[in-house]
């Protein structure tokens, strides 16, 4: 079966769509005091707090990744107690990630002496919107882990897509942005580390498209063209087993 019959479109989608409206809801300011120019730790411990909301949400119900409830007919229910330590697990890997890419922020040239909550949070930021999809989709999976992110081979699974998607897509924009950083235009949006939130949350927008594309919209417009060259093909051989039968007649 098609990778992309194994996940049903409509679960997915919603799921796209909350992604969307989650980084959406982080990016705008909720009052005045909140500005990301003014208290930078204040305005990225609001979006981070969205953005593991988002993720927290679908961990606890267990509809992350292609989930729902189909698939998960004949299985036993999941307690609260478990789901919370699903949450929780996710959120602890989260932060274990982050303070990985806190020290490879300082190791690029972050501020050593000062301004250590502003780089925590972004690579907090960061980690939510990069790293945090792999850990849902991936599992405790060190070959799928290598696979997804590492490989370039082709026959990658629907999840290993998805991981991929949103790791390399929001650690270029990230790589790209931190270029604005060491210049010297004396621009506000320069200051560490306000061009490297910005793109994340871009590089994380583009990756929703692209996992969007590569995941369902393409391999779904595929198999409907296959679909279609097949019953093409079945009508002609019936159109020439008919005039094969009235020409014996």
């Amino acid at each position: 079966m098609p990778d992309h019959k194994k996940y049903p479109l409509e679960a997915n989608g919603i799921e796209l769509m909350l992604g969307g409206m989650a980084n959406a809801m982080s990016l705008v300011t909720p009052r005045k005091g909140l500005n990301i120019y003014e208290n930078p730790v204040k305005y990225l411990s609001a979006t981070a707090s969205v953005l593991f909301g988002y993720y927290a949400i679908l961990t606890f119900a267990d509809i992350y990744c292609f989930k729902v409830s189909s698939q998960r007919m004949g299985r036993p229910r999941i307690s609260v107690v478990k789901r919370l330590a699903k949450v929780a697990t996710v959120g602890a890997a989260t932060f274990a990630s982050a303070l990985v890419l806190m020290g490879v922020f300082v190791l690029f040239g972050a501020p050593v002496g000062s301004q250590h909550a502003e780089t925590l949070m972004a690579a907090i930021n960061l980690s939510l919107l990069a790293v945090t999809p792999a850990i849902l989709t991936l599992k405790p999976n060190v070959a799928a882990w290598r696979r997804a992110l590492l490989s370039v081979e082709p026959g990658k699974t629907v999840p290993e897509k998805w991981a991929a998607g949103f790791f390399w897509c929001t650690m270029a924009t990230t790589w790209a942005a931190a270029y604005f950083v060491p210049m010297d235009w004396g621009r506000p949006w320069q200051r560490w580390p306000i061009p490297i939130v910005g793109g994340a949350f871009l590089g994380n927008l583009i990756g929703l498209l692209y996992v969007a594309l590569r995941c369902f919209v393409i391999p779904i417009a595929q198999a409907d063209f296959q679909d279609s060259e097949h019953e093409k093909r079945q009508m002609l051989r019936d159109m020439q087993s008919g005039e094969v039968s009235k020409k014996v007649n």
